[in-house]
């Protein structure tokens, strides 16, 4: 897939040897690279830490849902609403796709809501990176579903928490579950019947007190051809900061005793819509001041951000637990979620809880 004049997706030669070349070299280097980033991890270096392994980018902060364990469906996302620019787009896979090993297009808000995801999709698939999506699934018409097939999508998240009606329209506040389900098999029967080899089908689950009782049929109802993964998403409090949204965990996850400096400032980026850079998904509203990728030049400048003094205080602050005043890490429990090894990393994601581990 490619972009042509008119900035819409359409089908471009496959790749020539040499970008083959290039491709298999850069993913070649960014494996032997995995043992220096887990060394400046584990050593607690907070300058010159080598390029990310994940690119996570805010398309769009605005959600067609009121989601009850979400800070966007609950309004407390109070931060400017907007669409990323595709020009900035363009400029941030530029710079980071000879270096991530993958990039997600959302952090809060629904993709599908960007009128220029398909587009988006399509730049980073030229660019030989990997990208990914979440998505409630109730905007995944055929033509939608369509476009993102062909567009070059790696991995899909399709959110369906419950197996109920009852269940699910309590959780996904203003979806309806016989659409949303009806969306998600279309999608499945649309790649299975065009030999779509990706994207990657996850269909997820968030494991929270309304739903546990459904996790097991979810699981079992869901093992179709074409799903290639069920995620039973562990829960997310958000760092805890909203009393209502931690009272739907449930069970709480033990945490271990000692606290050791959070993983994700040494292997992950997170880029909102604007250019203005976050810690991580769980400082929604930015409290923590990392500036901006686009300097006052207007030049995008990602990897001098990712090494630039204030992501240099901030691990330092991580590295000797000195979190008082570092919100929302002095409330966060998910930092205790995963630790990297020198040849592994799980990602944000509750390494406690994926299967085998």
């Amino acid at each position: 897939m490619g972009i042509n004049g008119n900035g819409d997706t359409s089908v471009t030669a496959p790749p020539t040897f040499m970008e083959r070349v290039e491709l298999a070299t850069r993913w070649r280097r960014n494996r032997l690279l995995r043992p220096a980033k887990w060394l400046a991890y584990e050593t607690g270096r907070t300058r010159l830490v080598p390029p990310p392994d994940r690119l996570y980018i805010e398309s769009t902060n605005i959600c067609n849902l009121s989601c009850i364990m979400c800070p966007t469906g609950r309004k407390e996302q109070l931060r400017k609403k907007g669409y990323m620019d595709f020009e900035l787009f363009k400029s941030i896979v530029d710079q980071m796709a000879p270096w991530v090993q993958a990039t997600t297009l959302h952090i809060w808000g629904e993709p599908m809501l960007h009128p220029r995801m398909f587009d988006m999709i399509a730049y980073a698939h030229q660019r030989g990176l990997r990208s990914e999506i979440s998505t409630n699934a109730t905007l995944l018409n055929e033509e939608r579903s369509r476009k993102i097939l062909d567009a070059g999508l790696g991995a899909i998240y399709l959110c369906l928490d419950g197996m109920r009606p009852e269940t699910y329209e309590q959780i996904r506040v203003n979806a309806d579950y016989e659409q949303t389900n009806a969306n998600i098999r279309r999608f499945i029967d649309l790649k299975q019947s065009g030999g779509y080899r990706d994207p990657f089908v996850n269909l997820q689950i968030i494991e929270m007190e309304k739903t546990v009782g459904e996790i097991d049929e979810f699981v079992a109802a869901w093992k179709l051809p074409g799903v290639d993964r069920i995620n039973v998403k562990p829960f997310d409090s958000w760092a805890g900061q909203i009393s209502d949204i931690n009272a739907l965990e449930g069970q709480e996850d033990p945490i271990p005793a000692k606290r050791y400096a959070c993983p994700n400032l040494w292997y992950h980026t997170h880029i909102y819509w604007d250019g203005r850079i976050a810690m991580c998904d769980r400082d929604f509203n930015l409290a923590y001041d990392l500036g901006n990728i686009r300097s006052a030049d207007g030049i995008v400048r990602v990897l001098e951000n990712w090494n630039g003094p204030k992501m240099q205080e901030l691990r330092r602050l991580h590295v000797q637990n000195d979190l008082e005043n570092v919100t929302p890490c002095n409330t966060c429990t998910e930092w205790a979620w995963w630790k990297p090894t020198p040849f592994k990393s799980h990602g944000n994601y509750n390494a406690t809880k994926l299967e085998g581990e």
